[in-house]
């Protein structure tokens, strides 16, 4: 075997195994795990509805994004258990085009997640591992709808609440670039029910139900201290 061979065979069992330290190190029982991770978005485009020979046209913009902090101790190794916190939220404004008469139907919506949170690792080859979590408290929902015109003498809104029991279950891959530093990628599946009213702009009230069935996909890091 000449010096070139010997030379790749050391960076090769190098790179095998210092990753792996970093990921037995930072998942050894008695440490601290805390990150971020989320998503963000943006909207536009048109619709086109034709009735008969009338077509109307609108244009939609907004935004929409998820926030997520999961933080606990890693209790033992390769197991976090803590808590988790979510929060989405979504504007969306839709304007005809043309628009004479200056009007504009806004959405705003915001969801907020709090529970206990468990997590636990599967070491794969190297500096990667394969977790699985899942997460179980309280959640709001708010939604306001928004109508105005320049003919309109007043606003017309309509704004919807609801709160209750919800819970997410979730598998992702983590690749630990340092004994205190991963990053990662999560898909989350969102259930639960929450229960409230909705409330319309002329003063009257329906009761509301909402079922979430939603999945996410988050991109995210998780830091490990001792």
């Amino acid at each position: 075997m000449n010096i070139k061979n010997i030379f790749l065979l050391l960076v090769l069992v190098s790179a095998i195994i210092y990753p792996q330290l970093n990921r037995e190190d930072a998942l050894k029982k008695g440490g601290w795990s805390g990150g971020m991770a989320g998503w963000l978005g943006w909207e536009n485009f048109d619709i086109s509805e034709k009735q008969g020979e009338i077509t109307q046209k609108s244009k939609v913009d907004g935004f929409n994004f998820i926030f997520s902090s999961r933080n606990g101790s890693i209790v033992e190794t390769n197991g976090v258990f803590g808590f988790d916190f979510q929060w989405r939220q979504k504007n969306r404004t839709t304007k005809p085009d043309p628009n004479p008469d200056n009007s504009s139907d806004t959405q705003n919506e915001k969801i907020w997640f709090l529970g206990l949170w468990a997590r636990y690792y599967i070491p794969w080859g190297g500096n990667f591992a394969m977790f699985l979590e899942g997460s179980g408290g309280y959640a709001v929902f708010n939604q306001v709808n928004e109508y105005s015109n320049t003919q309109e003498l007043s606003l017309r809104r309509t704004e919807s609440f609801a709160n209750g029991f919800a819970y997410n279950a979730g598998i992702g891959v983590s690749n630990f670039v340092s004994p205190n530093v991963s990053f990662e990628i999560t898909g989350r599946w969102e259930g639960g029910s929450l229960n409230g009213n909705r409330e319309y702009y002329d003063g009257s009230k329906s009761d509301l139900n909402i079922k979430p069935g939603n999945i996410f996909i988050l991109f995210g890091f998780q830091v490990f201290l001792r």
